[in-house]
């Protein structure tokens, strides 16, 4: 790859191939000498005392679009480097001709484009000769030459591209602050720069080893909650997973980080409590997966290696509201309405983290939504809470239904014989 330097090693790359173009094709000879520069257009001297000259003026520097999104994320969510891809970046020139007889910048702009498009791509070699001229160019630092520019393995490409417009060619040198001269547009793609800093490297592969197993992946059709039809999973339920080729050598059921062994498994049925995991289920919908164990490795070794598609799980959280855990702090009464200011705590299972997404619904007159505090009120060194208390505001009195919503899903509610909601309750 190359360095950084790259960028003015491509100028001075096409810096020298014009000069020895001008000079084999006699052009320079027949104006009487020319002078190749490579700066801004407002350095170059002009009036009276013109010269013959070419300009090379590196206008703009693009990121390549295939480049920048080749590839990895260079970073993990740690931020730390795993991948170390090269900037690829495209240049854009703009060349301007310069010359005070007549036809002057004529010849000179006819061979500029005549240059170009006989070299619609700078070999390594030229590359090479244009870093090392012989004699030594006394303006060409030594990095510059360094740069490793004929090292990328993508070649550098040059393309003339359309003049712009009036208005935008006007734009353009009153932006240079420099008198127009006859200019010609090319890019030059793609210029490759190497990191400093590589991505962290893994310990090496010592040995590669290849088998085949023969066997069928579990297939998850349904997920349910063990009990008559509509049973919500809630805490303390127990999973029933259905489908094909279920059972098979460690069986694991996992559900985000937590894992368990069924306690029952057949080819077409899994059943584990949810108190079985390892760690505990958060509320919430996620996805549940069953794996089986293949041997594999040098020596041979179980490892999960045969998975289910993720199939969503619905936790519901359950909730109690005690009489004791309503306060009323305030009492005011606008226009023969009394409303209630003060708080209510809920009771929740199971346990609810900092980061989870909590509010509480009152149904039932005016109804509103309670926002949990911050961190949902989790205390300061622990990961999770099994008690959250929601301020309330000017809520009308009486007798409200609480669901509890934990990152989009609610508690249920409990009926009477009827089918009529009862509870769970706020009373205030």
């Amino acid at each position: 790859m190359s360095t950084a330097y790259a960028l003015a090693a491509v100028t001075a790359v096409l810096r020298g191939q014009l000069m020895a173009y001008l000079r084999a094709t006699g052009a320079s000879s027949a104006v009487g000498g020319v002078t190749v520069s490579a700066g801004p257009p407002d350095r170059v001297t002009v009036g009276n005392q013109e010269g013959n000259q070419v300009n090379l003026f590196l206008n703009r520097v693009t990121r390549n679009p295939s480049w920048a999104n080749l590839g990895p994320p260079p970073r993990d969510a740690a931020g730390d480097d795993v991948a170390a891809p090269p900037l690829g970046v495209d240049l854009h020139y703009v060349a301007s001709v310069y010359g005070h007889d007549p036809l002057t910048s004529e010849i000179l702009l006819g061979h500029l484009l005549a240059m170009l498009h006989e070299t619609p791509v700078l070999t390594r070699t030229a590359i090479r000769r244009s870093l090392a001229p012989d004699p030594p160019d006394a303006t060409l630092p030594a990095p510059v030459a360094d740069s490793r520019l004929a090292e990328q393995f993508e070649q550098l490409r040059i393309a003339t591209t359309n003049s712009p417009g009036g208005e935008e060619t006007f734009r353009l040198w009153s932006a240079f602050s420099a008198p127009y001269r006859t200019s010609v547009f090319f890019d030059v793609s793609v210029v490759l720069i190497d990191p400093v800093r590589g991505a962290r490297e893994p310990l090496p592969v010592r040995a590669v080893t290849a088998g085949t197993v023969d066997v069928a992946g579990p297939e998850v059709d349904q997920v349910r909650a063990d009990g008559p039809t509509g049973t919500p999973v809630t805490a303390g339920a127990t999973l029933v997973v259905t489908g094909r080729n279920l059972s098979g050598r460690d069986t694991r059921i996992r559900i985000g980080a937590a894992s368990a062994s069924p306690a029952s498994a057949t080819a077409g049925e899994l059943r584990v409590p949810l108190a079985a995991f390892d760690r505990p289920v958060p509320a919430g919908i996620s996805g549940l997966v069953v794996t089986h164990a293949v041997d594999l490795g040098d020596p041979p070794s179980p490892r999960p290696a045969l998975s289910s598609d993720a199939v969503p799980v619905t936790y519901r959280p359950l909730i109690i509201v005690a009489p004791g855990d309503v306060v009323v702090d305030s009492t005011r009464t606008v226009d023969g309405v009394p409303l209630r200011t003060g708080a209510v705590t809920v009771t929740v299972d199971p346990r609810v983290g900092a980061a989870q997404q909590v509010t509480l619904s009152l149904t039932g007159g005016a109804g509103t939504v309670l926002s949990a505090p911050d961190g949902n009120g989790v205390a300061p060194g622990a990961d999770s809470t099994d008690r959250i208390r929601f301020g309330f505001r000017d809520l009308p009195a009486g007798t409200y239904l609480a669901r509890l919503r934990v990152d989009g899903v609610d508690s249920p509610l409990t009926v009477d014989p009827s089918g009529r909601y009862t509870g769970p309750s706020v009373v205030l």
